[in-house]
């Protein structure tokens, strides 16, 4: 659920030269939508190129639009994909060569031209002037295993470090067959090197003595794959003790620096028609979870492993 887009920076400036397509940007680049920024080259030197495309001509309000998108586009939504940059070739190439590598979903340049690469969609800045399309930020998924794959997989494999939050992970086979099959979705054609995951759920005070420790789960997890062969630097699971009258863990999450999807029934997979809403959370939204589950600013590590 998230769309990778491959920025050319004679693009950004043409973004720029209005306040209604810089606008459009931000809003469709937000952590609300599914769009995000593969990054080809180190963003440092993607940022020096992108400010000395821009032309001299270009006011004081565009010079500092384009800072503030730059700052935008690295703090938000940005891919730690770092295939390089030929400069013997063109852009185009470039982008061609990162999406052989690692599949990628739209090409934003600047000259409009007759190539196209199947699978791929192509945004030319002077599409620009008919606004940026909003992209739905919301699936209905059927609670199988295959179709809850396909909604989470470019989510997974172009996040680096990932939260599964489910008050009710448990080794149950409907919740680690889901688990089990997102973990491996983490590094399948993924651009980025190494992943680091974590695994949340809630301890049952009432039943803490009947409950499987952390050890428990981790180990019902890794007895069916080895994720380190597959790039997997870190899998840890935790069982989060929940305050009093504090927060309560009830809802379901994938959450990472891109963005985070609320499952509105839970992670696991169920032999029925059962569908399940599946939501990217708004920006407030969004910093408070991260806030909660990536930080653990809210609550007490009960047991983890």
């Amino acid at each position: 659920m998230l769309v990778e887009h491959l920025i050319e920076p004679d693009f950004l400036t043409g973004v720029v030269a209005s306040r209604r397509n810089y606008n459009d940007f931000l809003r469709e680049f937000s952590r609300q939508s599914p769009r995000v920024v593969g990054q080809l080259q180190k963003f440092s030197k993607f940022r020096r190129k992108t400010l000395t495309t821009q032309s001299e001509q270009a006011n004081e309000d565009q010079q500092g639009m384009l800072i503030e998108l730059l700052n935008f586009i690295e703090e938000t939504c940005l891919v730690e994909r770092c295939s390089g940059i030929d400069g013997n070739l063109s852009f185009f190439e470039n982008c061609v060569n990162a999406h052989q590598q690692f599949p990628s979903h739209v090409f934003c340049l600047n000259e409009h031209l007759e190539q196209r690469i199947e699978g791929v969609d192509i945004l030319f800045s002077s599409d620009l002037n008919n606004g940026i399309g909003s992209l739905s930020n919301q699936k209905l998924v059927q609670k199988d295993l295959d179709k809850m794959a396909e909604v989470t997989a470019d989510f997974l494999r172009l996040s680096s470090n990932i939260t599964f939050v489910d008050p009710y992970f448990s080794e149950r086979i409907g919740m680690l067959n889901p688990m089990i099959k997102f973990i491996e979705l983490c590094q399948t054609n993924s651009p980025l090197e190494s992943k680091n995951i974590s695994i949340l759920a809630r301890l049952c005070t009432k039943h803490e003595s009947d409950q499987p420790s952390a050890q428990f789960m981790l180990d019902a997890l890794t007895g069916h794959q080895d994720f380190s062969f597959i790039g997997i630097e870190s899998l840890s699971v935790s069982l989060l003790r929940e305050k009093p009258q504090g927060e309560l863990l009830h809802n379901r999450y994938i959450i990472s620096g891109l963005g985070a999807l609320l499952w509105g029934i839970g992670l696991d997979e169920r032999h029925s028609e059962v569908n399940d809403d599946v939501v990217m959370l708004n920006e407030e939204i969004f910093s408070k979870r991260f806030e909660q589950y990536s930080e653990l600013k809210v609550f007490d590590v009960a047991d983890s492993a």
